[in-house]
């Protein structure tokens, strides 16, 4: 399939991609970051969200008591989180590129999740935006992540297409893996029905595995202290996990 018969990617799926996502436990996500919070000792509540989407874990965070920034580069997943976040009337929301962002004052807290650092297809990208990360964190402050892992995008995702029903949408996920960039290219189309009208929504997205330890280097070139563990543990990680989190320390 070609790309560019497929809209960029989070253009034309974001008022549908909490349905598509209804399948992931968010607030388990949170509730485990809380734990390397606690246990890094950070008091202040206030955390800073690269790639956040449409907002479900800046809204999970204000149920805890946090004050929430959310950046993201797709306004129209913004839209979605800025009528979610209404309701609070709380909530910082900022258009922008997560390789390429300043802020008014350092955070002790950055989180990025749910894969969105593998969207960064070079490790000249991934290593800009570990930099912003570091120049935006406060002293002793930690930045925690999600990445798929090359044998996630090769063994998992592969070369596969299959189908998906989701309260009401119908939707179909054709992957196919380069072993030669480790990039996964993943065609999505959407059929959904609007003021009684069937719509076909087509997104082209790519996604990056690196080795584990390519993305240790890199982040201690950042300046970062580095673990990384299995997905919401604290076993160290390993290549043959699907997804691992990092806890990067400045």
């Amino acid at each position: 399939m070609k790309s560019d018969f497929y809209n960029l990617a989070f253009s034309t799926i974001a008022p549908y991609y909490d349905k598509l996502m209804s399948f992931v436990n968010y607030p388990g996500w949170v509730a485990y970051i809380e734990k390397i919070i606690v246990l890094s000792n950070i008091k202040e509540k206030l955390i800073f969200d690269l790639a956040c989407g449409t907002g479900v874990c800046l809204d999970l965070w204000l149920d805890r008591g946090y004050e929430v920034i959310g950046l993201d580069k797709s306004l129209n997943m913004l839209r979605v989180t800025k009528k979610k976040l209404a309701e609070k009337n709380r909530g910082l929301l900022i258009n922008g590129d997560m390789r390429n962002f300043k802020l008014a004052r350092q955070m002790p807290i950055i989180t990025c999740l749910y894969d969105s650092l593998n969207y960064l297809l070079t490790e000249a990208e991934l290593l800009h935006c570990y930099r912003r990360v570091y120049d935006a964190l406060s002293d002793d402050g930690i930045f925690v992540f999600d990445m798929n892992t090359i044998h996630s995008l090769r063994d998992e995702w592969g070369n596969n297409t299959f189908q998906r029903r989701d309260e009401g949408l119908f939707s179909i996920w054709s992957n196919s893996f380069d072993p030669n960039s480790d990039i996964s290219s993943l065609s999505i189309t959407l059929h959904v029905r609007r003021n009684g009208e069937e719509l076909v929504l087509r997104e082209h997205h790519q996604e990056r595995g690196y080795p584990l330890s390519r993305v240790e280097e890199l982040l201690n070139e950042a300046g970062f202290t580095i673990s990384l563990y299995r997905h919401l543990t604290f076993t160290p990680a390993t290549e043959n996990d699907l997804r691992i989190m990092g806890v990067a320390r400045k």
